[in-house]
């Protein structure tokens, strides 16, 4: 029997620093720190001046295997989750082939079984293919553990399929996640419509186009009685929509990328390829709103948005560049030096956004560090650094706007499935 000792941990929400004894990956003693004696533990780590939080769960990334490997792989994407404080995420459905029958979702989960160190849950596409013409075998996918539906970064443009979609799932207890967009609006747009826009000669994505989006899937799941749930918000627009529907939509929750809090369209700067997202990068304003929906619990969770490019494809013009950057690495530390730090956000919303929430959408139980639960838990050091070097990124890309950037704070030690892994 395999035995952990955490020294003087300081679980996010609490104030007094407790020992924690783990024993085959279960919590077996919860006591005051100092008072656990040390003598027959196989492993000890001191977390004094550290945060203990539970596992992260990443609801939006794109771990591109099969298919796509020369992105990333399985392999690569939970390591990169794990680095970055992740012990669970939930895959997008864009591989090749893509996750729109049982079958490929039996294949996908034998990968995940083999290859991840964390816990993957796959999402099934909402429409064969993803090509947005067919709905795809909802039943047979839910059986296979499936519980959100869809395209991914692509929104149907058939409202009729959509509605008809969600009426046949309604009784399945299954949510569609969707991204507003009006995609006639913003089918050749490169960015956000600004002066920064204006001074590169790039097409803008409109605001409106997502807020109006929002509304029409709102309204549509309102209508059938199906769970949604509104992929990567950007605006503070669709703050408003949803803060306005919440109370009346029992099934409505929402998330928002990481990069969309902490970078605007200025970041595009000279034609910068790593911050050309998908939706694109607003203003401060939009920034501000959507720090304050997590805030005030409007926006459910914060994702990565995890979206890995292979060197060549970003090496293009801005134009032909395909949309987003990596974020797995660097998810808690980026999440420290932009949010926690500068005191625009609290510990206790960071785990009710990026752990709590995201597992209570899918049905799994929440974190506990009582006596009798598994351990699965992230010591963070907010006096560490995390310098953002090829040799410290997991991730098989390298797309990502931190590179070369040091951030303060250290994911140090992760605690998950029986291990204690060291950073």
């Amino acid at each position: 029997m395999s035995s952990i000792l955490i020294q003087n941990a300081l679980i996010a929400g609490e104030t007094t620093p407790v020992d924690l004894l783990i024993e085959d990956g279960i919590i077996v003693r919860k006591a005051l720190a100092g008072s656990i004696d040390t003598s027959s533990v196989d492993q000890v780590t001191d977390a004094n001046d550290k945060i203990i939080l539970p596992g992260l769960f990443d609801l939006h990334a794109h771990v591109c295997q099969p298919g796509y490997e020369a992105r990333e792989r399985i392999a690569t994407a939970s390591a990169a989750a794990l680095h970055g404080g992740i012990t669970g995420l939930m895959a997008m459905p864009d591989t090749n082939p893509v996750l729109d029958n049982a079958a490929q979702i039996s294949t996908f989960n034998e990968l995940c079984r083999h290859d991840s160190i964390v816990e993957i849950i796959p999402t099934g596409c909402l429409t064969k293919g993803c090509m947005g013409e067919e709905q795809a075998s909802y039943d047979s996918m839910r059986a296979k553990g499936v519980r959100i539906i869809t395209d991914g970064d692509k929104t149907p443009e058939n409202m009729l399929l959509l509605y008809r979609a969600m009426q046949y799932t309604s009784s399945l207890g299954m949510i569609f996640g969707l991204r507003g967009d009006v995609p006639s609006l913003t089918a050749k747009s490169l960015m956000h419509p600004s002066t920064t826009s204006y001074q590169l000669g790039l097409s803008g994505s409109p605001a409106c186009a997502e807020e109006i989006g929002t509304e029409t899937i709102i309204r549509l799941s309102q209508e059938t009685g199906n769970a949604l749930h509104v992929q990567t918000v950007s605006t503070g627009g669709s703050v408003e929509i949803l803060r306005r529907f919440k109370n009346e939509s029992s099934g409505l929750s929402s998330e928002v990328a990481l990069h969309h809090l902490i970078f605007t369209h200025e970041n595009v700067g000279q034609y910068d390829t790593n911050f050309k997202t998908l939706p694109p990068l607003r203003d401060t304003s939009d920034n501000e709103a959507l720090i304050a929906g997590v805030n005030d619990g409007t926006i459910d969770c914060i994702v990565s948005d995890h979206t890995p490019c292979t060197p060549f494809s970003k090496k293009q013009d801005f134009l032909d560049a395909p949309h987003g950057m990596t974020g797995l690495d660097t998810f808690l530390p980026v999440i420290y030096h932009y949010l926690v730090k500068p005191a625009k956000m609290t510990w206790e919303t960071v785990v009710k956004s990026c752990s709590s929430n995201p597992r209570r959408l899918l049905g799994l139980q929440p974190i506990s560090f009582e006596v009798g639960s598994v351990a699965n838990f992230v010591v963070f050091d907010p006096n560490g650094e995390s310098k953002v070097s090829n040799d410290f990124l997991r991730s098989r890309s390298k797309n990502t706007p931190f590179l070369g950037a040091t951030l303060d704070g250290k994911v140090d030690v992760v605690c998950f499935s029986g291990q204690l892994h060291s950073f």
